[in-house]
């Protein structure tokens, strides 16, 4: 995984254990409900939809749609060729976009090294200036930490 601040590689041992600073993370190979990390807790699933605040229709659940249209908008004047790049980032409890990291880079998905450099950090910078989710996810009618999955496609 690559981290999007800075473009560095996260410190990734080939352990069952990932230690980054003042944490440390069990490495799972199946998707868990949630993680815990130092004390928050981040969760995979949630029990309610979640809508960005460019969401025309708070009573439709189909956000994925709208973060499609709010991505390939941001990505209509960038002409680098076909290419993905799938990311992952947390939705805090106040519905802020945080801690965002590339998944599978460019690169891996068959895009040039120069190219997929600069299509991952895209990728990252569209992600990361997302607007202020107005209903972040939640559970059991209490908003919670969502880590969302993405992926950015070039045309």
């Amino acid at each position: 995984m690559l981290s999007c601040q800075g473009g560095k590689k996260q410190n990734v041992q080939p352990a069952d254990t990932v230690k980054e600073d003042e944490f440390i993370a069990s490495v799972l190979y199946t998707a868990p409900p949630y993680y815990v990390i130092g004390k928050d807790t981040i969760y995979n699933y949630a029990t309610d939809p979640i809508f960005p605040v460019h969401t025309s229709d708070p009573e439709n659940p189909l956000l994925s749609i709208d973060l499609k249209n709010y991505v390939q908008k941001k990505l209509a004047d960038v002409h680098l060729g076909k290419g993905i790049v799938d990311v992952a980032f947390l939705i805090d409890k106040k519905g802020y976009v945080r801690q965002v990291i590339i998944e599978k880079s460019a690169e891996e998905n068959g895009a040039s090294p120069n190219v997929a450099a600069r299509m991952d950090s895209i990728a990252c910078k569209v992600i990361a200036n997302l607007p202020r989710f107005t209903a972040p996810a939640t559970r059991k009618g209490k908003p919670v930490n969502f880590l969302k999955r993405w992926t950015v496609r070039f045309e």
